[in-house]
């Protein structure tokens, strides 16, 4: 029973100087890609949110619009100068359907509301996902890419 070896025998060989570089820096290039990747997948959820709240949003001001629309109310001018019609009336808040005639805000409210997976939220999901990790892939790589030049300048004796 005394002549049990260990699993796993020390390794009598110590790390080069060259070596230490490039664990080093890949270790930060790891840290700074875990980084990367959180604060950019709580933006990318953020900005597709925020989009499909949006036009959640803008639907509903078109709906309102178009109701009033169709019950004969008659929009005035939002400026004196323009021709843009002031659709902030009647309880409906027309803010994000400024700069777009009647007859668009009337076919916008006969569209189906927007949902998540058909309006540009999804995209920007989908391309804030991809973003995020090439550029978390691209760090990584450049930490590893400088721990390795460092390493070329250290003397391995």
């Amino acid at each position: 029973m005394g002549e049990l070896k260990p699993y796993r025998l020390k390794s009598d060989a110590p790390l080069t100087g060259g070596a230490r570089f490039i664990r080093g820096f890949t270790r930060i290039g790891a840290v700074v890609a875990v980084l990367i990747v959180l604060a950019g997948i709580a933006t990318t959820i953020f900005v597709s949110i925020d989009r499909y709240n949006s036009d959640v949003r803008k639907h509903e001001d078109a709906l309102c619009v178009a109701h009033l629309a169709r019950g004969g109310w008659s929009f005035k001018k939002k400026y004196d100068y323009s021709s843009d019609l002031d659709y902030s009336v009647g309880g409906c808040s027309g803010w994000s359907l400024s700069y777009q005639s009647l007859n668009d805000v009337i076919a916008m409210a006969d569209a189906p509301a927007p949902m998540f997976l058909s309006s540009e939220a999804s995209s920007i999901l989908g391309w804030g996902l991809v973003i995020t990790g090439g550029l978390a892939v691209t760090a990584y790589l450049a930490f590893w890419c400088i721990g390795w030049v460092f390493a070329g300048f250290t003397r391995d004796a």
